[in-house]
């Protein structure tokens, strides 16, 4: 067949649509690029931004809940202000962020800690300032907590004031107005607790405000000199006294200009040096077939190697490892295999970004190779994995010298953009030809030695070990074990008593799994959970102990016992699992159980995982009548705003306060102001952990509602827990 040939109007035609193509798609490019950029500048900027707003809503719904705890104490006293110093010392060390404490009787400040530096206020009449009137006399009005400011202090200095209108006799017909509780918070002091100073030094710009009680209007309460880009997150803060807008911007408005000026300049040079070559193509159709030869060699090359960092990838492994492994074999050489990544490396990921994380990989790239001797290969497998095949060594010595120089090498701190990053790794080595001789098999035996490596505690080596074999294999044997459990039923519920402190009566308990292993025998929770949700049966575990402990409720029923209510655990899984609700109201229904007998205990990092999502089904299922508990409190992100939206009736204090609450005075501090602030929500509370009279005496004391520990029981079984035994004392 003869080959179709181009005459120069034809090639000129067909040059110019492609440079019209290219040219439209370049353009289009560069447009989709900036918009990209816009786009992860928005994601940094949202991340940003509820960074520092928690930071400013921690210390802030802290600061505004003093002024109310302070409140409480005054109506407590009935007006009485002997105590306030002491006290005032003690709330402002415990709490911490707040500049001063102030009581105002009718309305007249007459009480300051710490007094020095704020004599000046002594006296100051709120009710009759007009700074201080209109937000005053709204607060009494409503009778509930206000914000003011920013506001200059006659003292000097620019702060923002909680204020709480006080009432004696609260609730009855003699309820009479005594004054204000105030917690006064320095606004650059609140500031230097953030980053945004810093953040408006590297360009970023921001702007902290507030709405108005009555009229709604912005207040502004702090922003950089700068005012904000058209490019901004926002993030709200939700406080006792309202809702106030942290908002953070940058200006990339040049650049984004530049780049599209260079972009498309770039496009039509592309475009025409495109066309160009292409109507000499057109013309020569022996120097296209040279070139598309050359282009085939040059696409070859590129799926051998790693487009981020420029080393081998693992196609090039697989393609070249038997010619290279033959060759040492021939050669009577001894080689090891080193399969690595980086320990901890999808935190930085998913916290400062996939573009720094890409940066520490070419780090980590550059540094391998410039490591490594001619004979090596180093090799980037995926992610933040690599491999390093070390072809000429003598024995595991030499081995285990490189594995420690390469572990020397990345502990190096990483530098990105001004930020130092300190990085590990973990090392699992395959001798070759005695662990392995195809890719498989060796990168099997390493991998698995790179786990052993991790579980040793990271930032080490290991050597592959039939042991290790041995080790995946229970591994597995174990995960067979469990889905076989849950189908033989090998499950049996344990409850833990709960009671009340002031009546010594057991009123519910904590329902609990155990295991009974047909050969290892009773497997506690802490030895099977992890495994359950690594494996992904976490969920189904979840819904056997429901009905389980739903059915344990039908039969006391049935059998005439007093009723109890039974607390359960939920799973982050289960909580967004979207057929919780309607399994609950099935069983509810199945074994005729009321709802108000059964409460659901929740952990605080599993709720924080998907707040809005967790508000929702919690209220759900609250609605229904069950009682919402959150689990281990005071050991994760714990913010008081969330607490007061959130449908919770009960708060666990974790056993971790408890333990030492005799001795620690820091303890005992910690758990008072939880049982305090919790009451003031109108929400319970259980300490965990119990174990001796004193720590029951104190928690008593303390007003606090519940307990569970191993001072009153253990975890028993359903005959055990039916038995009742009354509590004893210990003396």
């Amino acid at each position: 067949m003869k080959k179709a040939e181009f005459k120069p109007p034809s090639a000129v035609i067909f040059s110019l649509i492609a440079f019209c193509i290219i040219a439209v798609l370049g353009c289009y490019w560069t447009q989709s690029t900036n918009t990209s950029i816009i786009k992860q500048q928005e994601s940094l900027l949202s991340g940003l931004s509820r960074t520092q707003a928690s930071v400013l809503e921690r210390r802030l719904s802290a600061a505004f809940t003093s002024a109310q705890i302070l409140a409480y104490e005054v109506e407590q006293n009935r007006g009485s202000g002997e105590w306030f110093d002491n006290f005032a010392d003690k709330l402002i060390k415990s709490i911490g962020g707040i500049e001063n404490l102030q009581l105002a009787p009718d309305g007249i400040i007459s009480n300051i800690y710490p007094l020095a530096g704020n004599e000046s206020a002594i006296g100051l009449d709120i009710l009759s300032n007009e700074q201080f009137q209109e937000a005053a006399l709204l607060a009494i009005k409503n009778h509930q907590l206000i914000a003011i400011g920013p506001v200059s202090l006659v003292q000097g200095g620019i702060a923002v004031i909680s204020r709480a209108p006080i009432f004696l006799n609260k609730g009855t017909q003699h309820e009479l107005f005594w004054g204000f509780a105030s917690a006064v918070i320095y606004l650059d002091n609140l500031l230097e607790a953030t980053k945004l100073k810093q953040l408006e030094s590297e360009g970023y710009q921001y702007s902290l405000s507030r709405k108005h009680a009555t009229t709604k209007e912005t207040i502004l309460l702090s922003s950089s000199i700068t005012p904000l880009a058209e490019i901004q997150a926002s993030t709200n803060l939700i406080l006792p006294v309202g809702t106030w807008t942290l908002k953070i911007s940058r200006a990339l408005d040049n650049q984004l200009k530049e780049r599209k000026i260079i972009g498309y300049m770039i496009s039509l040079i592309v475009a025409f040096l495109l066309s160009i070559a292409l109507y000499a193509i057109l013309l020569q159709p022996l120097k296209l077939r040279k070139l598309v030869k050359e282009k085939t060699s040059e696409l070859q090359e590129l799926a051998y190697k790693d487009p981020l960092t420029g080393l081998p990838n693992r196609r090039y492994l697989q393609d070249r490892l038997p010619d290279i492994l033959y060759k040492n074999q021939k050669q009577k050489r001894v080689s090891a295999f080193v399969y690595f990544d980086l320990d901890n490396f999808k935190q930085i990921n998913d916290t400062i970004g996939h573009d720094v994380g890409d940066h520490i990989l070419n780090i980590v790239g550059t540094r391998l190779n410039q490591l490594t001797s001619t004979s090596d290969l180093v090799v980037r497998l995926g992610g933040d994995e690599f491999g390093i095949l070390l072809s000429n060594i003598l024995d595991y010595k030499q081995a285990e010298e490189r594995a420690n120089q390469i572990l020397e090498c990345i502990r190096i701190p990483a530098k990105v953009d001004d930020k130092e990053f300190i990085l590990s790794t973990s090392l699992g080595i395959a001798m070759i030809p005695e662990h392995g001789y195809d890719l498989v098999t060796i990168m099997q035996n390493a991998d698995m030695a790179m786990y052993q490596a991790k579980l040793m505690g990271k930032n080490q080596h290991a050597f592959y070990t039939e042991k290790m074999k041995i080790s995946t294999h229970n591994l597995v044997k174990a995960e067979s074990d469990l889905t076989l459990a849950l189908q033989r039923n090998e499950f049996e519920m344990y409850f833990q008593p709960q009671f009340d402190l002031h009546t010594d009566k057991v009123f519910g308990a904590e329902a609990l799994i155990r295991w009974n292993h047909p050969e290892k025998g009773l497997i506690f929770p802490d030895d099977f959970i992890f495994l359950a949700q690594n494996t992904g049966k976490i969920v189904e575990l979840g819904y056997w102990v429901l009905e389980n402990s739903i059915a344990y409720l039908a039969q006391r029923l049935e059998d005439g016992r007093p009723d109890i209510l039974l607390h359960i655990n939920l799973a982050s899984e289960q909580l967004s699992d979207p057929k919780l609700v309607k399994a609950v109201q099935e069983l509810l229904s199945k074994y005729q159980v009321p709802p108000h007998l059964i409460g659901f205990e929740i952990t605080e990092t599993s709720i924080l995982q998907d707040i809005h999502l967790a508000r929702h089904l919690l209220q759900t299922l609250k609605d229904m009548g069950i009682c919402i508990a959150i689990d281990d409190f005071g050991t994760g992100y714990s913010s008081l705003s969330q607490l007061k939206n959130l449908p919770v009736d009960l708060l666990k204090i974790d056993r971790s306060f408890v333990m030492d609450l005799e001795n620690d005075p820091d303890d005992r501090k910690i758990v008072e102001a939880i049982i305090a602030m919790a009451h003031k929500l109108n929400i319970k509370v259980l300490a965990e952990g119990i174990e001796t009279r004193e720590q029951w005496k104190m928690l008593e004391a303390f007003q606090c509602d519940f307990g569970q520990g191993y001072y009153v029981g253990k975890a028993v079984t359903a005959k055990e827990f039916n038995e009742g035994k009354p509590i004893k004392h210990q003396n």
